[in-house]
């Protein structure tokens, strides 16, 4: 096959499937005791059925959560209920056990609903034991149900602490109260959520970073594009994640959007060196963007407090080891072709599909 006609044909199927920031995981906090107690910082959209799945819907802010009132609340109430008693089984002596769910945040007027970065709608729900008696034995088990469900995440207690992934349809140890956490540590999650925001969930951020490469395919510009978007990006993630610069979605994504189609269109313009400092400019500003945009996505897992740090930068480097993955492949997939005649052509190309998809996306968040 041509290698022009090739390439465009993975670049069309890239941006056809490209999908922006969606909810996929249900982050929670494993107590064991007498009783013992899951609780989950439960994402509101869930508890609307019509919601559940579609990408399409923004995801509920915390003011729509406040602004339902006591009119509102019983039904969210019942039907997040109604979602985890579908999802969630714990299994003990192969039996499977009794919980009860309490509200945490409804016990106060008005409801104390947590504040994240990315100001979503989420309450807590404390799944516990029917009674004090029946604890869990050794060995016990949590199953995630099959199907089209987000991935749970469970932080297990500890010194230091552990986190187990369930994706659906799995099942996973749970420890005792006087066992220690055998779940990934503090810092190797961080890294893995910051990756996984770039690979494979992250597909905007991914093409702007291909917008980046097609800038110029020499080392040199590559890199010093890619330290002004990391140190832009780390700054503000940094900022949001101590909460002294606020986030507001309604904005970043489309700017983010926007910055896909600039970076892009401005990669057909000819290169000179004497807007080489534009360029580097204009990244840094887009990276400034893209931060908050990592900020909205890792809410869950960053913000003040004990391990602040330690996420923080282990986060930020699991986005960096993603993007050098991506230019690596880059580069590795052009290697020798690039001196070829199909090449230039296909640059542009590759542009134009990123400006495309960067269009499409910013109809969509506005």
């Amino acid at each position: 096959m041509n290698p022009l006609l090739r390439c465009l044909i993975c670049w069309i199927a890239l941006a056809i499937s490209a999908v922006g920031h969606v909810v996929t995981q249900i982050f929670s906090q494993w107590k064991p005791g007498s009783p013992w107690a899951l609780e989950v910082f439960f994402d509101a959209g869930y508890a609307v059925p019509e919601w559940r799945g579609d990408s399409e819907i923004p995801a509920p802010t915390r003011d729509w959560l406040v602004g339902l009132g006591e009119a509102g609340w019983p039904l969210l109430r019942r039907e997040a209920e109604r979602y985890l008693r579908e999802s969630v089984r714990f299994i003990s002596d192969g039996e499977v056990v009794a919980w009860q769910a309490e509200f945490i945040d409804f016990s106060s007027s008005p409801p104390d609903f947590p504040t994240l970065l990315n100001d979503g709608a989420y309450f807590r729900v404390r799944l516990s034991g029917s009674t004090p008696l029946a604890p869990l034995a050794r060995g016990a088990q949590i199953a995630w149900s099959d199907g089209p469900r987000p991935t749970l995440v469970l932080k297990l207690p500890g010194k230091p602490a552990g986190y187990l992934s369930l994706e659906p349809g799995e099942t996973g140890p749970l420890p005792a109260e006087d066992e220690t956490a055998a779940g990934r540590a503090p810092w190797l999650e961080s890294f893995r959520q910051g990756f996984l925001h770039v690979l494979p969930l992250g597909l905007d951020h991914v093409l702007f970073v291909m917008g980046l490469f097609f800038y110029q395919r020499r080392l040199r510009p590559l890199l010093w594009q890619s330290l002004a978007f990391t140190v832009a990006h780390t700054v503000t993630l940094g900022l949001a994640a101590a909460n002294i610069l606020q986030l507001h979605g309604e904005w970043v994504e489309p700017v983010i959007a926007l910055s896909l189609i600039v970076v892009a269109l401005e990669n057909l313009r000819p290169v000179r060196k004497t807007r080489a400092g534009l360029r580097l400019l204009l990244v840094f500003g887009f990276g400034l963007i893209h931060g908050l945009g990592f900020a909205d996505a890792l809410s869950v897992w960053l913000g003040p407090g004990e391990g602040f740090l330690t996420s923080l930068l282990a986060a930020n480097l699991g986005v960096e080891v993603a993007q050098v993955a991506v230019l690596i492949a880059a580069w590795c997939l052009t290697l020798g072709w690039h001196r070829s005649r199909f090449y230039p052509p296909a640059r542009v190309v590759g542009c134009l599909v990123i400006a495309l998809a960067g269009g499409f996306w910013l109809v969509e968040r506005i």
